[in-house]
């Protein structure tokens, strides 16, 4: 501005007798190296701005990312403990089940063969699991004979009890089935296999029972 009225008074005649677009280029001579002034400044601030904004920006990414981090572990920890419950869960289960299975062993005596062809083998039932309800068993060979074994309302833990197959021949030398029915401790119906052989082949040979696994 200083500079605008020096030259104005400076030579008031002249200034004077100046048109107005001569005024108008005396003054976009004097103003615009202000203007030009004022835009760089104006850039050089934007700039500064825009810089603090980027800064704030990538601290926020940065936090954002560190949250996420915290999340993902927490995520993690929470899947460990949800698997690590199931996984007990499920031991707890199986234990109960175990613990709350009746444990039948079958073992077979001495046997008998008469002279007119009947013959008697020996059978011992013993309970080494839970209380069993409901026990019934029996012999079946592939030629159609069955025979009923046991048929007892309560079969308790340790207790055993000894029966006998009567036949009218010998025990065949194929392979027989002895199945064994009961309740469980939790209150299910459960059935047993056994296999059924002579363990020889004299006239005294007992049978041997072995557990068919499911």
């Amino acid at each position: 501005m200083a500079i605008v009225a020096y030259l104005v008074l400076r030579d008031p005649t002249a200034t004077a007798k100046m048109t107005p677009n001569e005024w108008g280029d005396f003054l976009a001579g004097c103003f615009a190296p202000l203007a030009f002034l004022w835009l760089v400044l104006g850039y050089l601030q934007q700039g500064d701005e825009l810089r603090l904004s980027t800064d704030a920006l990538r601290l926020q990414a940065e936090e954002l990312k560190n949250s996420v981090e915290q999340q993902r572990a927490l995520v993690e920890v929470s899947r460990l403990q949800v698997e690590s419950e199931r996984e007990a869960l499920a031991f707890e289960r199986s234990l109960r089940e175990d613990l709350s299975q009746p444990k039948f062993r079958v073992e077979g005596g001495g046997g008998a063969f008469r002279g007119d062809g009947q013959s008697t083998y020996n059978a011992t039932f013993i309970n080494v699991g839970h209380d069993a309800t409901a026990v019934y068993a029996e012999i079946l060979l592939p030629d159609g004979f069955r025979q009923s074994l046991l048929n007892q309302a309560l079969f308790s833990k340790g207790e055993q009890y000894s029966t006998h197959i009567t036949m009218t021949s010998r025990f065949p030398h194929t392979q027989g089935t002895l199945l064994v029915r009961f309740v469980d401790g939790l209150g299910r119906s459960v059935e047993q296999q056994f296999s059924v052989a002579l363990i020889d082949q004299t006239d005294h040979s007992g049978l041997k029972f072995e557990r068919i696994e499911a």
